[in-house]
């Protein structure tokens, strides 16, 4: 059977880790790669051709080809949301890439999602857009995770919680049963948070557990990568 034709948005780390993980399970026929055309410095990737975003509806049709951003989480997710918002708007659609090693019971209902090996979604959980889910997670039931999320390796996601839209969740973080988490939240690696968490907060282990809360544009200042690669 023929394979769903797919770009990868990106050239950076993660595009190469997305190309990978798609070659070792079969998943798409990757035609190559897109970036915008600041971020263009060479015309291929892999052996495979980089393309300009802003003109790949000339090389691609829209009906039979799927994006796939590839962005990391660097500003809290805003860079990956602002672009798959843009390319959504200009009517691109997305695939999901599902490890055949996870289990899923819930319902993965947004797309450009990224679920990794070994993660655990029970049932009637709600997975929305644009989320990465990284290695050995566990999403329990009953739980709605919000768009433009990122859940670190190993993190634990007690049922029926919430967690707001683009707020990220560091490795083997645990979230107890039942906990709201806003949006734009970072919870920090290791941490047990067993309280409600208001939106724009960091959520960090230390021996008193304090959350300090900031402006919806200044927490996205408080996660950054090394640097910005599309």
């Amino acid at each position: 059977m023929e394979k769903e034709k797919l770009i990868i948005i990106g050239t950076g780390p993660n595009g190469k880790n997305a190309y990978k993980f798609i070659k070792r399970y079969g998943l798409f026929d990757i035609l190559g790669f897109a970036v915008n055309a600041e971020y263009k410095i060479s015309d291929t990737f892999l052996d495979l051709p980089v393309y300009e975003i802003e003109y790949l509806e000339n090389i691609i049709d829209k009906d039979k080809t799927y994006l796939f951003a590839a962005l990391l989480w660097n500003r809290l997710n805003a860079d990956r949301k602002d672009l798959y918002l843009s390319l959504k708007e200009r009517g691109y659609k997305f695939a999901n890439l599902i490890s055949p090693k996870a289990s899923i019971h819930g319902a993965i209902a947004g797309d450009n999602c990224w679920i990794h090996d070994f993660v655990t979604i029970q049932s009637d959980t709600v997975i929305k857009n644009n989320i990465a889910i990284l290695p050995y997670s566990l999403v329990c039931d009953n739980c709605v995770i919000g768009d433009h999320c990122f859940l670190g390796a190993k993190a634990t996601i007690g049922g029926g919680t919430e967690i707001g839209e683009q707020t990220f969740v560091g490795m083997n973080c645990t979230v107890f049963d039942d906990t709201k988490v806003g949006k734009k939240c970072i919870l920090g690696a290791c941490a047990a948070v067993k309280r409600n968490v208001p939106d724009n907060s960091v959520y960090k282990t230390s021996s008193d557990m304090v959350i300090k809360q900031y402006d919806e544009n200044e927490i996205e200042q408080k996660l950054l990568y090394r640097k910005n690669i599309r």
